[in-house]
């Protein structure tokens, strides 16, 4: 940017002696702050597009830059989404319904294939449920790099009920994973190789009923925080390759459902401040699991109940090496079938665990004779057995 004294003069400052050297690097001081608060006033705002329901108010649509019409309603979603500029922007979903439907030769309904998007509604008032008979994903992440994405205050309904026949190929990877309400991943089954997404946050969403995974999420600094989860055929929610973070979601789990926070060869997970709770018809395999060979994970401050009429076989499945399990309150109300705390992996710390009706089964699969270290928790009703392992100390101590 050219200055010229039509915009800009400059006066010497009255009783003040300057010399011509201080006098010109006072002038060209006022000059660049000048240029910075014309250039700050320059860049426009980040674009936000509005998208309406067709059973959204009145207001809300007359608003909106797109107006649903009740069917295929991904049509104006990705609409909005192709419209954001380069720099990126916000999809905003007002109030209402909108059907999903798969978007022919496409891994989803609605598709975000570019960085630098946020997808938003208006908390549960704004709910995404996938048509009966569509198997896909109902919200899909693809493309090579592509991050820094956030969807948020959403409900996604997958409609397992109606959407349970999906297959995929169980020899490529992905294949059989392409049925879930979010799900990040850089490529197609069995496609070209590419950069991983990342960057990537779910958060305050309602995300239930998946044929597969509730949210899945593979590539680096993926976060899943304060959602309620729930009822998914594999995982309600799982991350890949890590780091990541599973914090302060609640899972509701009514129906069968496989893992409700897990991992997948990944290191550098964290999975804090989580409840999961198994109510009366609730079949639950593991609530927490970290996948064999990964690394590093944290699984801390999370509370799993099960309630009467309901099942869960594994509290914690903890396969990786490096893992501190630590400051979790585990419960089942039947003291005649309790949970297992399984540890397969070495150099693994369980600690500070309050443990009601539970066996903490150390059983290390992985022959290397890393120490196990478990120590300090409270049992109640719950025992260690030591099936095999470099278990040092077992100072845990039943409650009266």
């Amino acid at each position: 940017m050219t200055l010229t004294p039509a915009r800009c003069s400059v006066a010497k400052p009255e009783g003040i002696r300057l010399s011509p050297k201080l006098y010109f690097l006072f002038v060209v001081t006022i000059f660049v702050a000048v240029d910075a608060v014309a250039a700050a006033e320059s860049v426009p705002a980040t674009a936000t597009f509005v998208v309406a329901a067709h059973d959204s108010s009145v207001r809300s649509q007359a608003r909106a830059d797109y107006v649903c019409d009740g069917e295929s309603d991904q049509e104006q979603i990705n609409a909005a989404i192709r419209a954001l500029p380069e720099p990126g922007g916000r999809v905003l979903l007002m109030e209402g319904h909108y059907d999903i439907r798969k978007v022919e030769d496409t891994l989803g309904g609605v598709i975000i294939d570019r960085s630098d998007v946020v997808l938003s509604g208006q908390g549960t008032a704004t709910q995404l449920k996938q048509a009966p008979g569509q198997e896909t994903n109902v919200i899909r992440i693809i493309g090579s790099g592509v991050g820094r994405i956030t969807i948020c205050d959403l409900f996604v309904d997958a409609n397992r009920a109606h959407n349970f026949s999906g297959k995929g190929d169980p020899n490529v990877s992905h294949g059989r994973f392409e049925f879930c309400g979010i799900k990040a991943f850089y490529t197609y089954p069995g496609g070209p190789t590419g950069e991983r997404n990342h960057h990537i946050t779910i958060r305050n969403c309602h995300v239930l009923n998946a044929h597969r995974l509730g949210i899945m999420l593979e590539g680096s600094h993926m976060k899943v925080v304060d959602n309620v989860l729930g009822n998914a055929g594999s995982d309600a929610v799982e991350i890949l390759t890590g780091p990541g973070e599973i914090r302060g979601n609640s899972f509701e789990i009514t129906g069968p459902t496989h893992v409700a926070a897990g991992s997948d060869r990944a290191n550098s997970i964290l999975m804090i401040g989580n409840t999961v709770r198994v109510k009366n018809g609730g079949r639950l395999d593991i609530g927490f699991r970290s996948w064999a060979k990964s690394r590093r994970h944290i699984i801390s401050n999370n509370v799993l109940t099960v309630d009467p009429g309901g099942q869960c076989t594994l509290a914690m499945d903890v396969r990786g090496d490096g893992a501190v399990v630590s400051e979790n309150a585990i419960h089942t109300s039947n003291a005649n079938e309790p949970v297992r705390l399984a540890i397969t992996g070495g150099n693994t710390l369980v600690t500070g665990n309050l443990l009601e009706n539970v066996i903490v089964e150390v059983n290390d699969e992985t022959d290397e004779q890393n120490p196990i270290l478990v120590k300090n928790n409270v049992l109640e009703n719950s025992r260690i057995e030591h099936r095999r392992g470099n278990l040092l100390t077992t100072t845990a101590q039943p409650s009266e």
